[in-house]
């Protein structure tokens, strides 16, 4: 089997679907097999151990999802005592329903670094903010340090997204944790935080609803799901950055308005400048210059939004451009930047096509669901 750690279903010649009657009778007949009174394997006394371990596992609803859960995410040698699991909480030592883990690479002189730390959303922003000031002062230095450190800068932003199999072990771990406290709420919460981030896997989609089914937890109140915002994390990422190259710019200004080469003219900020490709008509790369790009991915919620009427997306954000599709009331779509007046935003579809919107026709949040295989969405929408 694919998730059997521990060899407990292996052992009982069982699997996910066998009966607790059926995983008695394996267990007698396997005991009666490995008893040390009549069989003089050296093993037998373990394996009669083990048989009756497995059957104790096995045989019981809520014991046997745990182990389901648990052989999903621990390998043998990491495997936990499964009757006394340790609660993960935040850096505070408090409980905490949105915790994750955060991995970040730091770079010393050429020497690399990586951290695994346990942490909500507010500790890990502190922490990406401190390895990114440490990374740019120090990390520079010493031999191959140039490179390792934007291999390090790279990674620390790709991390912050949250969705491997270490997240998916604290929140499993956590789930299970808190129900052995008889914490349901919390429980609930990390089982269905689990759910989420496998979306795609049925037999693990499978398992967390019966164990979220199980644990009979009925919110008395609206109970919102923590999610892992790597957007603000990312932009932690970049502000030490963007500080050391505005005050560079702030210097070579200043030299130069000195110098007397700068003039106090104004440009404008117009956004109709076109240029005709084909039979179409397309904003030109000045425009383009002129749009504040947002930073958002195919798995960040936060930037879905979805038409409030029919009507047209054009190739830039006038509507002297070209129609670039006509979409209907309801349509989901994720917005990727917008005009400095924040009139027009520039929007993604289905088909990963770009184009403008003007404000009025779109509401924050999801609509209609993302069809299978979109450009806009990639997380879970059930």
């Amino acid at each position: 089997m694919k998730y059997d750690s521990l060899g407990y279903y292996e052992i009982l010649n069982a699997n996910n679907e066998s009966t607790p009657d059926f995983i008695k009778r394996s267990y007698y007949k396997q005991a009666k097999y490995w008893h040390p009174d009549h069989n003089t394997d050296p093993k037998s006394r373990k394996m009669f151990q083990k048989d009756s371990v497995a059957c104790e596992v096995l045989k019981k609803k809520q014991k046997r999802l745990e182990y389901d859960l648990l052989s999903i995410v621990y390998p043998p040698k990491e495997f936990p005592i499964m009757g006394s699991l340790k609660i993960y909480k935040n850096q505070k030592d408090k409980d905490d329903n949105a915790l994750r883990v955060l991995k970040q690479r730091k770079v010393l002189c050429g020497q690399v670094k990586e951290t695994k730390d346990i942490c909500n959303i507010s500790e890990a922003g502190n922490m990406v903010l401190a390895t990114s000031i440490y990374n740019w002062i120090k990390g520079w230095w010493g031999k191959d340090g140039f490179k390792k450190t934007k291999a390090a800068i790279k990674y620390n932003l790709s991390a912050t997204e949250a969705f491997d199999l270490d997240n998916l072990k604290l929140l499993i771990h956590n789930s299970i944790a808190y129900a052995q406290e008889n914490n349901s709420e919390m429980a609930w919460i990390y089982a269905k935080q689990a759910e989420a981030m496998v979306s795609q896997d049925a037999f693990i989609v499978d398992k967390l609803e019966q164990y979220i089914e199980f644990l009979e937890y009925k919110p008395q109140k609206t109970v919102i799901i923590p999610y892992w915002n790597y957007k603000e994390l990312r932009i932690r990422q970049y502000l030490f950055p963007f500080f050391l190259g505005f005050a560079f710019l702030f210097i070579f200004l200043l030299m130069f308005v000195k110098q007397g080469f700068l003039s106090n003219g104004q440009s404008s900020d117009g956004y109709y400048e076109a240029v005709i490709i084909g039979n179409r008509i397309v904003p030109s790369d000045m425009v383009e210059n002129h749009i504040v790009k947002l930073d958002s991915s195919p798995s960040d919620i936060s930037a879905l939004a979805h038409f409030n009427k029919n009507c047209i997306v054009y190739h830039g954000p006038d509507t002297r451009y070209s129609p670039l599709a006509n979409v209907l009331k309801g349509q989901t779509v994720r917005i990727t930047g917008h005009t400095y007046n924040k009139a027009w935003y520039k929007i993604v579809l289905d088909s990963g096509e770009t184009g403008y919107v003007h404000k009025s026709n779109l509401t924050k949040g999801i609509g209609n669901p993302v069809p299978q295989g979109s450009k806009v969405y990639k997380g879970y929408n059930k």
